[in-house]
């Protein structure tokens, strides 16, 4: 004889829900369609199911299953009307846990990086390719900018780390800084230029060669730090704003020279490039973050670029 009670009126209990425990019990019971092996498979008594099946039946307003003595247990129902939407429920809660724990362990989410111009290549695009090579489950943002602008973007946090040269403090102390890598600083120059077929340029060489220098939207950092270097050295400067790969086709043409950093050397036909040579050669690149950041994809790049910054 069936033990089937009938709905309750009125059905389940206003401002009451089941919990996942009892979801989860409901859900095992229906697979097994028995009280005693949904316990074993469980890991408990069959009258802690019973009591928890109980208690959803009473939150629910009605039975779950028809219980027939020495028969499986057959869904009700309202047992069969609730099972898909317990099955999606939990099965939603699952994939939203296992995305949160695989951006917190560094295999999901999203990283925003910020680069100056020219450092596209060397340690930052060998940390980058082993970062994207770990996981396809990271987006990944780049975006290269002057320095005041990736300082601008991270403070706003709309990036969450830098790699920059010429870098400034910020003031507000709301960053952390880090010396990675220094940069060599290189001339572009003709492959017909007397020059080409030295080792490397002093500063006073520089005061006989037009230089070709990015302006970059207006920011004439890079213009002023080279100044700083050449000293009292008289120079002679053009500024174009335009990519670095146009800036190399205007040295090919034989419009000037230009200075690059050693990572963003891509060789070019008629172009020659020659490492400066003596005091104040090398560019210092840092990479800066929020200081209150535990972003862990930000924690694991940094050490990739680190580490490829080390070998060199």
């Amino acid at each position: 004889m069936s033990e089937t009670r009938a709905a309750k009126p009125g059905g389940r209990r206003a401002n009451s829900r089941p919990d996942f425990n009892q979801l989860e019990t409901f859900l095992k019971v229906v697979e097994t369609r028995n009280f005693a092996e949904a316990a074993r498979q469980m890991g408990v008594s069959q009258p802690a199911v019973s009591q928890t099946i109980a208690r959803l039946e009473e939150l629910l307003g009605g039975d779950l299953f028809e219980r027939k003595r020495g028969a499986p247990v057959a869904l009700t129902p309202i047992g069969r009307a609730i099972l898909p939407k317990a099955k999606l429920l939990l099965f939603t809660v699952d994939q939203q846990i296992e995305r949160a724990l695989a951006t917190a362990q560094s295999y999901s989410g999203t990283l925003n990086v910020g680069f100056y111009i020219g450092l596209a290549l060397g340690p930052l695009s060998q940390g980058i390719a082993d970062f994207r090579g770990s996981t396809s489950t990271i987006e990944l943002r780049i975006v290269e900018g002057s320095p005041s602008e990736l300082y601008r973007q991270l403070n706003e946090r709309s990036l969450d780390i830098i790699f920059t040269a010429y870098a400034a403090e910020t003031g507000n102390g709301l960053n952390q800084r880090e010396l990675v890598w220094e940069e060599a600083i290189i001339v572009a120059v003709r492959s017909d230029h007397p020059f080409s077929s030295r080792s490397g340029l002093s500063w006073q060489d520089l005061v006989s060669l037009p230089l070709l220098m990015r302006s970059h939207g207006g920011d004439l950092t890079a213009y002023r730090v080279i100044a700083s270097r050449m000293g009292d050295l008289p120079f002679n400067c053009e500024l174009h704003d335009v990519s670095r790969g146009a800036l190399i086709e205007m040295v090919r043409l034989g419009m000037g020279a230009a200075i690059s950093f050693a990572s963003a050397v891509v060789p070019r036909e008629s172009v020659t490039f020659l490492p400066v040579i003596g005091d104040n050669s090398q560019v210092a690149i840092y990479a800066a973050w929020p200081r209150d950041d535990r972003n862990p994809l930000r924690h694991r790049l940094l050490s990739l670029v680190r580490k490829h910054a080390a070998s060199r």
